[in-house]
């Protein structure tokens, strides 16, 4: 079946538009590849299943749900945030459309606009919208603790440590808040090339420094408490004769295990940095800007082909590469023990043997399409599909 999506969804990301939807009647550019056909080694039985508001439409986003409290927390574009206990039955619903946006800036619509989140701590629930506001949630409750207005559209998660919480902002601003308050600590100026993916890299915070992926094709390190630049280290440089061919955002989240940091960037280079020295280890060349997913000695990337790769942490080696699924939009990885997890935009999860890359099982899911990577538990496998759906299956 020949689809225009990976186009489309890449000119979104480009153009950095808050409504651009990915489908429209575009003529066809790629070739997506056709669904896999093997046999099944196993079959994986649904828990329960539910609904979270229109999900996230046909917008671009990485909105995800978090499991937490015992609970599992979800969110609609629109403003629904929901909670549910682990059996699926609903504790909260929190709609955030009711409630007038702190900021007025070009752009705002009557919608939340939900986009960056969730993200749990405090015994609270944290969230940024397209409207330049973030919000805290009360998680045993859903009722609305602080919210605040910042200088520009929230895309990613809130990282929240030592009771501050870091958002970064699609204009380039990084801002902390003060986790039960929702005052502001600082809020730094980061310079933007002239054109960039519409996502951004959530932030990470660790050992007192904020860690951030940014659109110039650098890692940058801040101190938690000024937000004072430490140093940063560069993954991919700028080239071409087009500014859309200069783009090098480090939108995909680092994995960071230890003091070892590993980031990837658009157009640019998977890159292993010593975080005690701010030295790099290795380097080499790969296109993401989904997250990175870590387990033992491995990293998993998804490139913006929708390769799949197994690869060596600690020299870079690549191990395996799965390219049966190119073109049909997979999402980050996740890893449940000894498999790999993606799904894609036709509604489809897929396990991948962790040592080998190759396919041990897939399930048609939603026909909506899955967006963002699947979240691993203990006992189950919680996905949330681009029309709302909120399914929870056994592990494997």
């Amino acid at each position: 079946m020949v689809k225009a999506w990976r186009s489309v969804s890449l000119a979104c990301l480009l153009l950095g538009l808050s409504a651009c939807s990915l489908f429209n009647s575009e003529e066809d550019v790629v070739q997506m590849a056709p669904v896999p056909e093997f046999e099944n080694q196993f079959t994986v039985g649904k828990q329960w299943e539910t609904r979270v508001g229109k999900g996230v439409d046909d917008y671009f986003s990485a909105l995800s749900p978090v499991v937490a409290y015992d609970s599992v927390f979800a969110a609609a574009r629109y403003g629904q945030v929901r909670a549910f206990d682990l059996d699926g039955k609903r504790l909260w619903q929190q709609d955030l459309s009711r409630v007038e946006s702190n900021n007025r800036f070009s752009g705002n619509t009557p919608d939340a606009r939900v986009s960056g989140g969730l993200t749990a701590a405090y015994r609270r629930i944290y969230l940024g919208t397209e409207n330049a506001d973030v919000f805290a949630l009360n998680a045993e409750t859903g009722e609305i603790v602080w919210q605040a207005a910042v200088s520009g559209e929230v895309l990613a998660a809130p990282a929240v440590e030592d009771s501050l919480v870091v958002v970064v902002t699609s204009n380039g601003h990084l801002v902390a808040l003060d986790a039960h308050s929702g005052e502001q600590k600082w809020d730094i100026k980061i310079d933007q090339p002239a054109l960039s993916l519409r996502s951004k890299a959530p932030p990470i915070i660790s050992n007192g420094a904020v860690i951030l992926g940014r659109s110039d094709g650098k890692i940058g390190l801040y101190l938690l408490d000024s937000g004072q630049l430490l140093f940063e280290t560069k993954l991919a440089q700028p080239k071409g004769s087009t500014e859309i061919d200069r783009i090098v955002d480090v939108d995909s989240k680092p994995a960071l295990i230890g003091s070892q940091l590993y980031a990837v960037a658009y157009n640019g280079n998977l890159v292993s940095v010593n975080l005690r020295s701010g030295e790099e280890d290795w380097k080499r060349s790969y296109s993401a800007y989904q997250n990175i997913a870590s387990s033992g000695l491995s990293l998993f990337v998804t490139d913006v082909s929708d390769n799949v790769y197994s690869i060596e942490r600690n020299n870079g080696v690549e191990k395996w590469t799965q390219g049966a699924l190119s073109y049909r939009i997979v999402t980050a990885p996740a890893v449940d023990g000894s498999k790999v997890l993606v799904g894609d935009s036709e509604g489809y999860l897929y396990w991948l043997d962790r040592e080998t890359g190759e396919f041990t099982s897939k399930m048609l899911v939603d026909k909506s399409g899955l967006y963002v990577a699947p979240v691993v538990t203990s006992d189950k496998i919680i996905l949330q599909t681009r029309s709302g759906k909120l399914i929870a299956l056994d592990r494997s």
